[in-house]
């Protein structure tokens, strides 16, 4: 059985996104003017998913872990789970909320302050659409389909659960990078902290994966943990970075726990 064509996956999914953000980024730089809505954003992150779908029409899967088109399809569609596989799909990123809020009424004294968040980054009915429907349902739909319903199953086939969270991890991050180059604000610092966000959830999906095979349970739990971290920044950037060491310090207990178990291929 011939090993599935990752490489060409991944620079499938590199090729659609940053072809398609290009135009945005050079926008947002001040170097062209195409008229492009920041919503134009949805259209990168869909390179994934899109990936996904070349590579398999063409190699029919090509790993047992993997599955086909067929499974693929099967996976993002399929709700009837147990209702306790969502109710941690669900509520866990609102749990890292909480446990954010409690970090910092420890550290303030004081709880945070909903007038806070009412006036501002999401004061508005277009800044929490934007959050909901672009920055969570749309990324996460265009994301996950393809890193963890066809890159990490076939990762875990070859290289076991931990090496292939690592390897998969670089590849999710990097892949952000055009996102990243069309917010002038953001600099080297905002990248790299990012990057351990990424590493934290990259652990996470893992975690979630093994536990339910199920795509549509990553694309629900990526699109809930944008939505409750962008709520955690919209109360104050002290909440925000609690809400990440929170899900950091969660990964490291996960990688403790898949240590300590060491099962075959760990």
């Amino acid at each position: 059985m011939h090993k599935p064509p990752l490489l060409t996956y991944i620079a499938l999914a590199y090729l659609w996104t940053w072809v398609t953000t290009l135009p945005l980024l050079l926008q947002k730089r001040g170097l062209a003017d195409f008229g492009l809505p920041d919503a134009w954003e949805a259209v990168g992150a869909f390179g994934p998913f899109v990936a996904a779908v070349v590579v398999l029409r063409r190699t029919g899967g090509g790993s047992v872990g993997g599955g086909g088109l067929a499974a693929f399809w099967h996976s993002l569609t399929n709700w009837r789970l147990g209702r306790g596989t969502w109710v941690l799909t669900l509520l866990s990123p609102v749990a890292f909320l909480a446990a954010a809020a409690l970090v910092v009424t420890l550290q303030t004294g004081a709880p945070p302050s909903l007038s806070a968040l009412a006036s501002g980054r999401l004061g508005t009915l277009h800044a929490l659409v934007d959050l909901v429907l672009v920055g969570a349902v749309l990324q996460a739909l265009g994301e996950e389909p393809g890193w963890r319903g066809y890159l990490l199953p076939r990762m875990l086939d070859r290289f076991g659960r931990l090496p292939a969270t690592l390897l998969l991890f670089p590849v999710w991050w990097l892949w952000h990078l055009p996102f990243f180059l069309g917010r002038p604000e953001f600099g080297l610092p905002q990248f790299l902290g990012f990057g351990l966000g990424i590493l934290s959830a990259s652990v996470w999906m893992t975690f979630l994966w093994e536990r339910t095979r199920s795509t549509l349970v990553a694309v629900a739990w990526h699109a809930v943990l944008n939505i409750t971290r962008g709520v955690a920044l919209g109360f104050s950037t002290a909440m925000f970075l609690a809400y990440g060491m929170v899900v950091a310090l969660g990964a490291v207990g996960i990688v403790v726990w898949w240590v300590v178990r060491r099962p075959a291929r760990a």
